[in-house]
């Protein structure tokens, strides 16, 4: 179960991505006898005794796991961590993008959550579709729940039963499911005008890799003057991956220097790799992190890159390896930190892009336009955004209120070819463009403010660009500009 757009799942798991970071492959946790110090010991005699003796009668596997946990925990290492054996089958589902559910997206809108798009899964063999509105889950209306409580009723352990009631159109239909793991598609691609391509990977799984040059040479048969590559809230996965992808742009050498407890350089060098005969544009943000941070920050070293667009990376520098334990869980340990090619540091520091832009349409705009694309035509309904009446997994703020639209300033100002400016002792947002400049204040009502986000009555800004074209009817909004 995933929201939309689908930027909110990918940050609700940032948490167990970045976790999961920069993975080489699992290493053995075997010691030799003579490893085995008085230290150790003494770990044992004191488990022993409270196993034994404590009124609560803790079982060994609790007082195992605890004592590991609390040795890992006493390293202030967010990305060592002890994973006991279904802490590890959850990560290891987390690395290749799946989770257990009915295998559906959805969409939160005023009246309620809507089903925004159905996977292959239990819910598209129960007849589940788009645009169907959930009124019950297990019998139990969720009228004006939030969509975070909604998926969390939805969602449950493997091979568990769910009933969800959904309203479509003026019937009222109950559709049994049986819960089960779901792929949620790691790599997608879209083909936008002026043979610009678009490549988006959510993970570095292990076959993120596979899936990304053959998605890549299908939009080469279609012809491409240009390519994004958006590893927006990424946060991470294997090394591999990350290697064989920098080899699609780049014929050869140093994927990342790391540097180990000692201090040694073990560099990650490749070959064998081919480049492209356009250029290549890259979306983050910051939520991009670890191995979105290795292939971004190799492509920009070797100049594979045109512009990188967005926001500060997260700063995840660091690799870790998993190492299997006896009772089936395993540790994952921080081993190295790593650089770029060109040994710039990115742990605790993230990669600063060409070009800085918040919000995620804006962002997508702007990587679009660098790219080759000149007019844009921005939908917005309860199935989503498009661009171009294409589909994107963003998401933008339309509020209806009195009678007036307000949308995000920054997205018009992108789609003006223009600029935007904070004018704080107005209290109001002055958008350039084309030699023009208009201001919308608070004070009359021209502009919102919620959570950082300024929204503008887009009536207004009609008024002093006539270029800017909308149309809203309470449930399509529509707006263009030709820059």
């Amino acid at each position: 179960m995933t929201t939309n757009g689908y930027r909110a799942i990918w940050r609700r798991t940032a948490s167990v991505v970045l976790t999961l970071t920069l993975l080489f492959p699992a290493a053995s946790a075997s010691l030799a006898a003579d490893q085995v110090s008085t230290d150790s010991a003494r770990i044992k005699e004191a488990l022993d005794l409270i196993q034994k003796n404590h009124v609560s009668s803790p079982s060994s596997q609790q007082l195992s796991d605890t004592a590991i946990k609390s040795m890992v925990t006493s390293l202030n290492d967010p990305y060592t961590v002890y994973f006991t054996a279904d802490e590890l089958k959850k990560f290891e589902g987390a690395v290749q993008n799946n989770y257990v559910g009915v295998g559906v997206r959805v969409s939160q809108e005023p009246d309620g959550v809507y089903i925004f798009e159905v996977f292959d899964g239990p819910a598209k063999k129960a007849g589940m579709q788009e645009n169907d509105l959930i009124t019950e889950v297990n019998g139990e209306s969720v009228a004006g729940f939030k969509i975070d409580d909604v998926t969390k009723k939805i969602m449950g352990p493997e091979g568990t039963k769910v009933s969800v009631t959904v309203k479509r159109g003026e019937q009222s239909l109950v559709l049994d499911m049986t819960r089960q793991t779901i792929q949620l598609p790691v790599v997608i691609n879209k083909k936008f005008d002026s043979g610009v391509g678009y490549i988006r990977v959510t993970s570095f799984s292990s076959d993120a890799d596979e899936l990304t040059a053959s998605q890549l040479a299908e939009l080469k048969k279609q012809g491409l003057n240009s390519l994004v590559l958006d590893l927006r809230d990424n946060g991470g996965g294997l090394v591999d991956t990350a290697l064989n992808m920098v080899k699609l742009f780049v014929k050869e050498g140093i994927l990342i220097h790391t540097k180990d407890k000692d201090n040694v350089d073990d560099p990650v060098k490749f070959s064998n790799g081919t480049t492209q005969p356009f250029p290549l544009y890259i979306l983050v943000n910051e939520y991009s992190a670890s191995a979105s941070e290795v292939l971004t920050g190799a492509l920009q070293d070797y100049n594979a890159v045109t512009k990188v667009i967005g926001m500060k990376t997260f700063g995840k520098g660091s690799v870790q390896t998993l190492f299997p334990l006896s009772n089936g869980g395993a540790l994952k340990i921080t081993i190295e930190e790593y650089l770029t090619p060109k040994l710039r540091k990115v742990n605790k520091v993230g990669l600063t892009p060409d070009i800085e832009v918040d919000g995620e349409v804006p962002q997508l705009l702007t990587a679009l336009h660098e790219a080759g694309i000149s007019k844009f035509t921005v939908g917005h309904n309860k199935k989503g955004v498009t661009v171009n009446g294409i589909p994107v997994q963003d998401s933008i703020g339309v509020v209806r209120e009195n009678g007036a639209v307000y949308v995000p300033a920054r997205l018009l100002s992108i789609m003006l070819d223009g600029s935007i400016t904070w004018n704080g002792d107005a209290q109001a947002v002055e958008v350039t463009a084309g030699g023009k400049t208009g201001t919308y204040q608070v004070a009359t009502n021209d502009l919102k403010l919620d959570q950082g986000t300024s929204y503008v009555n887009i009536g207004k800004v009609a008024e002093s660009f006539p270029q800017l074209e909308w149309s809203d009817n309470g449930e399509q909004f529509t707006v263009t500009a030709s820059k």
